[in-house]
């Protein structure tokens, strides 16, 4: 159902309307709209429309995606047949001339599994970053998805959450982002909500501060949680004033893919994290933190097995037509004291990237090879990868994709997965 006409508002303007819920269910408000905004451009980066229903403040949405028309989908929750007020506030702390057009808003009835309505349930409200001002996340780091998977437990089912965000502005530099992760989006791990036989809540766990799991105080089945840190942690002491209530819009395959596949599934996460790179790293002072240009990266993601995870264990190189230089993803092994460049994570499955000379781009690459980089491991299993780019028009497009379940080890520590056909 449609419930506003199309508006044009500026800093602190309203405006107003009413729906109407005939049927009991989760339902989300897709928003569309722009603004005379631009995730670019420093101080205009973008604004804020609060949404009130029936006059008390319900969730923030901000308009990140600046002059481009968008469907910003929100979770309005579960509702109640009846009548509502609802009213839109623009917020621009940062450009009072700027302006939103609202072009249409809908209601839309969640048709969910119930595996789904799960998710959905116990999706964690989150609200904003208030480290550098009162609004962060209007100009850095703005939270962009929230996926999911389920695991079990001794009592039940566990529903683990994380949040997608544009950046992380403290923490891994930009430079090791890239040859850890394979992307500048931070995605972090949010929130644990364990259940029981009946799908009560037992209790939940979040990330903190340093990465520390700690237990969350359950009240009511609402979980609350604030971005704590400049690295994307979590607070479950509240301290700011503004809040998202993002629908879990992804059940990630663990099993079968890297957290790394958003990048994929959501193709504009990858144009705001250009965006937010343009503005702010491509003229950082700190080398680590440089990145004159996204696109001049591929984007490759695969798998390792065999190997006790957390530690470096493989590097991938390719080479360009006419040179016999090889670019690597972990930087050639790199290691800052105890730190490295290369992927460490907890999951099988992951992403890494590899930076491109200057003028090279994915159609320069003749050859792609993998390459055991810890002389503690004895061998390690290296299974399949795709290989992504920017393209002409900047959306993230695949360009390889090689099935292969190799292994590497002392003798035999380097293997080439792809070549180019000539």
């Amino acid at each position: 159902m449609t419930v506003l006409n199309p508006a044009k508002l500026k800093h602190l303007e309203r405006y107003q309307s009413s729906f109407i819920i005939e049927e009991k269910g989760y339902y989300a408000v897709n928003l569309r709209a722009l603004a005379s905004t631009s995730w670019q451009e420093e101080n205009n980066e973008s604004l804020m429309l609060r949404l009130y229903v029936n006059q008390v403040h319900h969730q923030d949405i901000i308009l990140f995606y600046g002059s481009n028309s968008f469907t910003y989908k929100r979770l309005l929750g579960l509702m109640e047949p009846g009548t509502y007020e609802m009213e839109w506030l623009c917020e621009s702390p940062r450009n009072r001339e700027a302006f939103a057009q609202l072009e249409s808003c809908t209601l839309e009835k969640l048709a969910l599994t119930d595996r789904e309505a799960l998710a959905v349930q116990y999706a964690p409200k989150l609200y904003g970053r208030a480290v550098y001002s009162q609004f962060d996340n209007l100009f850095t780091d703005t939270p962009l998805e929230m996926i999911y998977f389920f695991d079990k437990w001794e009592k039940g089912a566990v529903i683990e959450y994380h949040m997608v965000f544009s950046h992380e502005d403290e923490g891994t530099p930009a430079v090791l982002l890239m040859s850890k992760w394979g992307r500048l989006l931070d995605i972090e791990y949010m929130a644990s909500i364990y259940l029981n036989e009946q799908n009560e809540v037992e209790y939940v766990e979040y990330q903190g501060a340093e990465h520390q799991v700690k237990s969350y105080q359950v009240n009511d089945n609402q979980i609350i949680l604030q971005t704590a840190t400049c690295n994307g942690n979590f607070t479950d002491e509240i301290t700011s004033s503004y809040h998202f209530s993002f629908i879990p819009s992804y059940e990630w395959k663990i099993e079968n893919e890297a957290r790394e596949t958003v990048m994929v599934r959501f193709p504009y996460i990858n144009h705001v994290m250009k965006w937010e790179a343009e503005r702010q790293l491509k003229n950082s002072p700190l080398p680590y933190n440089k990145i004159e240009n996204v696109n001049q990266y591929i984007y490759i993601q695969s798998s390792v097995w065999g190997m006790e995870l957390g530690s470096p264990s493989v590097d991938f190189l390719c080479r360009t037509k006419g040179d016999n230089e090889w670019y690597s993803s972990s930087l050639h092994n790199k290691k800052l004291g105890e730190f490295s460049a290369a992927y460490t994570g907890p999951y099988n499955h992951f992403g890494t990237a590899i930076c491109l000379p200057e003028g090279k781009s994915m159609e320069d690459i003749v050859e792609i090879k993998i390459a055991l980089i810890n002389d503690k491991l004895p061998q390690v299993n290296v299974r399949n990868v795709q290989v992504f780019a920017y393209d002409e028009n900047n959306d993230m497009r695949k360009y390889i994709e090689k099935a292969f379940d190799e292994n590497l080890d002392r003798i035999e520590s380097e293997m080439t997965i792809w070549r180019k056909e000539m």
